[in-house]
């Protein structure tokens, strides 16, 4: 992702990577409200696909579909989504080997300097796996966003 890349942008990447496209945003009655999470909207598009019959869809389509419905959103209204990810902000999930995550901001905005950063802090803390985030909503806790990638040392990257 490049530096001028918006969230939306980013997300209906990821939406099209994982089989979806605009179709399924325009398919979808329901809009995100300004108290929605990602989460909350994947479950109505989940209710609003059986109440309507269709076929179930991949949960990674509905998950990312969210995303970009909520990224939207708080692109259009920036005031009151004033948290919103913006272009090229990466987060840091650390998974300790004692059991816990650690979540930080990393400054490269570049994807491949933002990895080469991060695992520079996983190996440094000593860490066997750690995965970088695209946030949605500004959502800073651990495992909270789009996962742009993991990182495990006896394999390194992969998505």
């Amino acid at each position: 992702m490049n530096s001028k890349q918006s969230s939306s942008e980013q997300f209906m990447k990821y939406l099209k990577s994982v089989g979806g496209s605009e179709a399924d945003l325009n398919a979808a009655a329901y809009a995100a409200s300004d108290d929605d999470t990602v989460e909350s909207v994947v479950s109505r598009l989940r209710m609003e696909q059986q109440e309507n019959g269709g076929n179930a869809k991949d949960p990674s389509i509905l998950h990312a579909s969210a995303q970009v419905m909520i990224s939207r959103r708080d692109e259009r209204d920036p005031v009151h989504h004033e948290g919103a990810s913006q272009p090229g902000e990466y987060q840091l999930d650390i998974h300790h080997s004692a059991g816990g995550t650690t979540r930080e901001s990393i400054p490269a905005k570049d994807i491949e300097a933002a990895k080469v950063w991060a695992q520079a802090q996983i190996e440094a803390r000593g860490a066997e796996f750690g995965a970088m985030y695209f946030p949605a909503g500004g959502g800073d806790s651990p495992g909270t966003g789009a996962l742009v990638a993991s990182f495990d040392r006896s394999v390194g990257w992969y998505r």
